[in-house]
């Protein structure tokens, strides 16, 4: 019994031990396995960080390139800008100066050469404009001097024309970008607007949230709802009359008004040609008819802008005219570069004028003829009176013995 129990004792160590080792091996495995997944997960997750760091490297040098090249562009900008201030502020000096002397010597105006710089009352069409571009360039070229100081301060970073108005030093460029911002953003809020109620059409929006794009279809829809009641109104009337047509101009409306510019210039050109007819087929320009009409009035505000124009540069020749007489530099400086090309362009420019006279005079010698005995008779000095130019004034006799021409004179008398 002993014995049997100690066989049963063994077999049940044996199966213990067989069942530890299985164990065992399970928890090894499951060990194992766990070390691989966390390896795999280290090094995907490491192989997913190496790539991510280097886009964010590939982008700050891309973004420092950038700033670099933006910084590099606005300090060239800002060395044009102080080139370009100060050939401004010098040519405006030079011109306050010159007034000055105009004024100091007693007249109403230096002698200019630029439209723009006439006096007010005589200033027309092209020095307005021009005085208008002028300030236009002049507040651009400052507003970019400013920008482009503050970005080369600032190390690169963009500055743009709409962030100088914060400081108060926006220019022309600042204020159009305002404008095109505020247009985009009215535009952006009416469509949140209309897209967050649900509305079709952008005028159905109410009046104070509708932007650009609705207030335009309100206008384009009432032009055409007034054409629409125009021409119901018209189709009215002619189905009240019996079909007779009735004319867009006896209804009130565009279309009545289109027609009646037209039947007004039809008359003035009918009348023009009537007086056409009266004067012996001379033309009869719009402006100097009985009616002008549309076209008179068009060709009367053309001929009053041209000869304002005109005038304006009839006064502008007669300033550079001073303007040459008073500094040619042949007279003021001969010998400098700009002396010297006067010098020989007027040369070169007279040597034709010099050739065709010397051309007119062979012409005139070899077309002249033999004088008349009579007119060389008249041509040469008589010879009968000596006269002796060194004696003359001093009273002194001649040694040469007198001769006396009574006889002779005589002779030439008797028949």
């Amino acid at each position: 019994m002993h014995l049997a129990a100690k066989g049963d004792d063994s077999q049940m160590d044996e199966k213990n031990n067989i069942i530890d080792a299985i164990i065992e091996e399970e928890i090894a495995a499951i060990d194992a396995a766990t070390a691989s997944a966390a390896a795999e997960s280290s090094s995907s997750s490491s192989s997913e960080i190496t790539p991510t760091a280097e886009a964010t490297q590939q982008r700050q040098r891309k973004r420092d390139v950038i700033r670099n090249v933006l910084r590099r562009l606005a300090d060239l900008s800002l060395r044009d800008y102080q080139w370009r201030s100060s050939l401004f502020k010098s040519t405006e000096a030079d011109r306050q100066v010159e007034q000055s002397l105009a004024r100091m010597m007693g007249e109403a105006n230096a002698p200019y050469l630029r439209p723009m710089d006439a006096s007010d009352d005589q200033r027309g069409p092209l020095g307005q404009a021009e005085r208008e571009v002028v300030t236009w360039l002049a507040g651009v070229i400052e507003e970019e001097g400013k920008r482009a100081q503050r970005i080369c301060s600032s190390e690169g970073e963009l500055v743009r024309p709409i962030d100088l108005e914060a400081a108060g030093e926006g220019g022309p460029l600042a204020r159009s970008e305002r404008r095109v911002v505020n247009f985009l953003d009215r535009i952006r809020q009416s469509e949140r607007e209309r897209a967050t109620s649900r509305i079709l059409r952008p005028k159905d929006l109410e009046e104070a949230k509708r932007g650009p794009l609705g207030e335009a279809e309100a206008r384009a829809v009432a032009s055409l709802e007034e054409i629409a009641a125009a021409e119901r109104m018209r189709a009215r009337l002619s189905q009240q009359r019996g079909g007779e047509v009735v004319r867009p101009i006896d209804v009130p409306g565009p279309l009545g008004e289109v027609e009646r510019k037209v039947l007004e210039a039809m008359a003035a050109e009918r009348q023009r040609a009537k007086e056409r007819e009266r004067n012996d087929g001379r033309c009869v320009r719009p402006k100097d008819a009985a009616i002008p009409g549309p076209l008179g009035a068009a060709e009367r505000k053309a001929m009053d802008d041209l000869n304002l124009l005109r005038q304006e540069e009839q006064e502008r020749l007669r300033n550079i005219q001073r303007v040459l007489q008073e500094k040619r530099p042949a007279e003021s400086d001969p010998d400098s570069a700009l002396g010297l090309t006067e010098r020989f362009t007027v040369g070169l420019l007279k040597g034709p004028r010099l050739l065709g006279k010397v051309a007119e005079r062979v012409v005139e010698l070899m077309s002249s003829s033999k004088l008349n005995k009579d007119d060389v008779n008249l041509l040469q000095p008589s010879s009968d009176i000596v006269v002796d130019k060194s004696s003359e004034g001093k009273g002194d006799i001649s040694d040469e013995p007198a001769v006396d021409d009574t006889d002779h004179i005589d002779d030439e008398r008797r028949p």
